[in-house]
């Protein structure tokens, strides 16, 4: 009785196996450091809407009188940098007019499974401008 044996095959399927094991980190990778990418940029996001009302509540005190309001451009974009700087932030621009304050976060952040395959982090941005209002619904126009 002699047997058949056939060759080639040996070890084949393990490649395969492999292929798909790799493909499938990576795609976690994508899921988990994506999500983790996803949250950073909401929450620069949020904290550049909150630098931009901070900085946009210092209102210049000289056109008051005549029913004006403005920013007070020095003060609003010292004001936003300080609630940024608190807040660990040491990317980001603030941008101060008369009318309004426009705030962008640059942020970082690390990667989990994505670093497996030479993609270490990930830069995320969030970005508001705020600008001056009366009361609860009315805002107050530029020139």
């Amino acid at each position: 009785m002699s047997r058949y044996r056939a060759g080639g095959d040996a070890g084949s399927a393990s490649v395969y196996v492999l292929g798909l094991v790799v493909a499938m980190l990576v795609l976690a990778g994508l899921v988990v450091d994506g999500g983790r990418a996803v949250n950073a940029r909401s929450t620069a996001a949020d904290v550049a809407e909150q630098a931009a009302r901070a900085g946009v509540m210092q209102l210049d005190p000289a056109p008051m009188g005549s029913g004006r309001v403005r920013v007070d451009v020095n003060a609003a974009q010292i004001a936003a940098g300080a609630f940024l700087a608190a807040r660990g932030y040491d990317q980001f621009t603030v941008a101060a007019s008369a009318t309004d304050v426009q705030v962008t976060v640059r942020t970082t952040v690390k990667t989990a499974l994505l670093s497996l395959i030479m993609i270490p982090t990930m830069e995320v941005r969030g970005s508001a401008t705020a600008r001056p209002a009366e009361g609860i619904v009315n805002e107050i126009q530029g020139p």
